[in-house]
C-alpha cells in the first residue's frame, strides 16, 4: 500500500469510529419517573394515650417498577425515622404504631434505581407524604 492509501484508510477508520461513538451518545439516555406518596391513620381525629394507630398509604409512579416492592420510612416528624417497611406489588404499605402524645407524622420515599447500566439510567425520584397530625386526649 502506498502511504496516501494508507492515510485515506486510517481516515476513513476514525470517520467510522466517530460516527459510531456519536450514534452510541444517541442512544445513551437518563429516564426518571415521578412518585407520590400517601398516608392516612386510622383512627383518624383524636386517639387516647397507648392507641395503636395504622398509618396505610400508597406509593403512586407512572411506572408500576417504582411502586412494588419499594422501601418506605415512617418518619415521627421532629425526631426521624421510627419504622421501615416495603410495599406491596400495588404500591401499598402499612405501619403500626403507639402512640403517646400528639404528634405529627410523615412517609418517605428515598427513590430508586431500576437500571444503571450504561449508558441507560433509569430511576424513580424520591417523594414524601403530607404531613399528618395525630391528637392524644
Amino acid at each position: 500500500m502506498s502511504v496516501p492509501m494508507i492515510r485515506r484508510a486510517v481516515a476513513g477508520a476514525l470517520v467510522a469510529a466517530l460516527v459510531l461513538g456519536l450514534s452510541g451518545l444517541a442512544l445513551a439516555h437518563t429516564v426518571s419517573f415521578r412518585t407520590r406518596l400517601t398516608i392516612n391513620p386510622k383512627p383518624d381525629g383524636r386517639v387516647s394515650a397507648g392507641e395503636t394507630v395504622v398509618f396505610k398509604g400508597r406509593l403512586a409512579s407512572p411506572r408500576p417498577a417504582c411502586e412494588r416492592r419499594s422501601r418506605i420510612q415512617l418518619i415521627l416528624v421532629g425526631q426521624g425515622v421510627v419504622d421501615k417497611t416495603r410495599t406491596d406489588g400495588q404500591g401499598r404499605y402499612r405501619f403500626e404504631q403507639v402512640v403517646n402524645e400528639t404528634s405529627t407524622w410523615r412517609t418517605r420515599f428515598k427513590g430508586k434505581v431500576l437500571n444503571a447500566v450504561h449508558p441507560h439510567n433509569h430511576t424513580c425520584e424520591r417523594s414524601r407524604s403530607p404531613k399528618i397530625r395525630v391528637r392524644v386526649v
